[in-house]
C-alpha cells in the first residue's frame, strides 16, 4: 500500500523516532491484557494451541488491540492499532502513532485511507485474517521440534486463558500478517539481521479463541544498534455479531455524501 504515510512505516520512521528521542503518546487500553510471568510446565503437547487456532482462525468477526513498543538504550517510541474485522473482507482500522492518527475502511474490494481528515482510495488488503500468521509460526515451530512450554494461567479480557510459550530462532517479530499490510505499520523489514523471538499465546478456558499474543525480541538495525521489540496483540468480542460489527466512519460517510473521493 502505497501513500504518502506509507513512506512512514517500516525501518525509518522507527529509527528516526529512536534517534530523535520521540516518545509518542499512546492511547491506553480500554480492555485488561494478561502478563503470565512462570513456566509451569517446560514441555508439552502442542496439540491444545493448535486446536485454538485452528478455531481461532473460522472466526467471522471480532475487534483486535495491537500495541507494539521498539526501545534503544533509554530511546522509546510505540504505536497503538485498534479495530473490527469482519471476514472474509471488512474492516475499520485506526492506527495512532506519534502526533497522527491513520484510518482504514474497507469493505470487499473498495477501501479507504484516512490521512487527518481527509479520506481517499486505496489498494485492499489481500488476506484480513490476524489468526492465519500465527497459525504458520506454529506450524513451523512444530516441524522444527521447537520446545512449548506451559506458563502460569492468566484472566484477558473477560475469562481466564491457559497460556503456552515458544522461542522461535532466527526471526523476526511482528504483527498479525494483515497488519504488515495496513499504513502507518508495516514492520517487515525492521530488523537486518533475524534474532530469536519468544512468542507468548493466551488461549481462552471457556471460549477456546487465541486471546492475547505476545512477542518479544531483540533485533539489528545498521546505524542505530539494538532495538528490543515487544508487541502485544488483544482480541475481543469474537464472532459476537452485534459487538463485532463493522461500521462505516461518520466522517467517511460525509466526505462520500458530498461527492468526494
Amino acid at each position: 500500500m502505497r501513500s504518502k504515510l506509507a513512506t512512514l512505516t517500516g525501518t525509518v520512521v522507527f529509527c528516526v523516532a529512536l534517534l530523535v528521542g520521540c516518545a509518542p503518546g499512546v492511547q491506553k487500553a480500554s480492555i485488561a491484557s494478561g502478563t503470565a510471568t512462570t513456566i509451569v510446565k517446560p514441555d508439552v503437547s502442542f496439540a491444545p494451541l493448535v486446536a485454538a487456532l485452528h478455531k481461532s482462525e473460522q472466526a467471522q468477526e471480532y475487534k483486535l488491540l495491537t500495541t507494539v513498543t521498539i526501545q534503544n538504550a533509554n530511546l522509546k517510541t510505540s504505536f497503538t492499532e485498534y479495530g473490527t474485522l469482519q471476514m472474509p473482507n471488512m474492516a475499520n482500522i485506526q492506527v495512532h502513532e506519534n502526533n497522527f492518527n491513520i484510518g482504514l475502511y474497507q469493505q470487499g474490494q473498495v477501501a479507504y485511507q484516512q490521512d487527518g481528515n481527509v479520506w481517499s482510495k486505496t489498494e485492499p488488503v489481500a488476506n484480513l485474517d490476524a489468526y492465519q500468521g500465527y497459525a504458520d509460526i506454529i506450524d513451523k515451530a512444530m516441524q522444527d521440534h521447537l520446545q512449548l512450554a506451559q506458563m502460569d494461567r492468566t484472566y484477558v479480557v473477560d475469562e481466564y486463558c491457559d497460556v503456552y510459550r515458544v522461542i522461535v530462532p532466527n526471526g523476526v517479530a511482528g504483527l498479525p500478517t494483515f497488519l504488515q499490510q495496513t499504513p502507518g505499520t508495516s514492520i517487515p523489514s525492521i530488523a537486518s539481521h533475524s534474532s530469536p523471538v519468544e512468542y507468548i499465546f493466551y488461549v481462552g478456558e471457556s471460549s477456546g479463541y487465541i486471546r492475547q499474543v505476545q512477542t518479544q525480541s531483540v533485533n539489528v538495525v545498521d546505524a542505530v544498534g539494538s532495538l528490543s521489540i515487544q508487541t502485544s496483540t488483544i482480541f475481543s468480542d469474537i464472532d459476537n455479531a452485534q459487538l463485532a460489527q463493522v461500521q462505516i466512519p461518520s466522517s467517511l460517510v460525509g466526505q462520500l455524501e458530498h461527492g468526494v473521493e
